[in-house]
């Protein structure tokens, strides 16, 4: 694919005064190809309603939440996936039925095999697993759902808390493969609780959510500091922990 047609089809997402009364207004917000957005903020910020705007799965009462620029609206589930917080099985399926149900491949490509280690539970019933287990699996079927997208960088990626439960080791190998997927193109958007990352991702981008409202937008080297968890996150200059500072 030459350089021309890959800009072409770069990938964005623009939102316009998106209202969920209670829970979310959005004056303006953009994400552009090749980021990687760390979506923070306290309990009842509306990380998880801004992700499931995005994702389609909430519709504002004024119009489209979001415009995809790059992609036609008739194959966006080709591009689009969401990891929600609650991925509860209520049939007992093996992650190979899992795997075969919710995706277009049989097991775990190699790729996301390396990280994620999730091939060698194929027969086993999901909730036989152990919390970790089961968030590792979840995390391989979310990304499956779009994986020849996400591999060509035309993917739209959106988590919410993928942290919980994983082991610190698959913590990071998971986020550098983000960090791959990121170069190539790919928007990514991870709503999670881990503000000792941030310090670790310089890089990428953060968005705060106060009360449904944007706050602070924009990379981390420039915006991110310890002065953010005084203002935004109700904790007192004297009460920062070393590791946050």
């Amino acid at each position: 694919m030459s350089n021309e047609l890959k800009q072409h089809d770069a990938i964005e997402i623009k939102l316009n005064d998106v209202f969920v009364p209670e829970r979310l207004h959005i004056s303006h917000l953009s994400f552009s190809k090749s980021s990687l957005t760390h979506l923070v903020g306290q309990n009842g910020a509306g990380k998880s309603t801004l992700l499931h705007a995005i994702a389609g799965l909430i519709q504002p009462k004024n119009h489209q939440c979001a415009v995809f620029k790059g992609l036609s609206p008739s194959n966006i589930h080709q591009h689009r996936c969401l990891l929600t917080q609650d991925n509860h099985n209520a049939f007992g399926l093996t992650v190979g039925e899992i795997f075969s149900f919710y995706t277009p491949y049989s097991q775990a490509p190699e790729r996301l095999e390396t990280v994620l280690e999730v091939n060698q539970f194929m027969a086993r019933q999901i909730d036989t697993l152990s919390s970790g287990q089961q968030q590792r699996v979840q995390l391989a079927r979310c990304m499956m759902q779009v994986w020849e997208s996400a591999e060509s960088g035309m993917g739209i990626l959106l988590f919410d808390e993928p942290f919980d439960a994983l082991d610190l080791a698959y913590q990071i190998k998971w986020l550098a493969l983000l960090h791959q997927l990121k170069a190539v193109g790919n928007i990514i958007v991870i709503a999670h609780h881990q503000l000792m990352m941030l310090t670790e991702c310089a890089l990428d981008d953060v968005l705060i959510l106060q009360a449904g409202q944007i706050e602070m937008f924009g990379t981390i080297a420039e915006k991110w500091s310890p002065q953010c968890l005084v203002d935004y996150f109700g904790i007192s200059s004297a009460q920062i922990p070393t590791y946050l500072r």
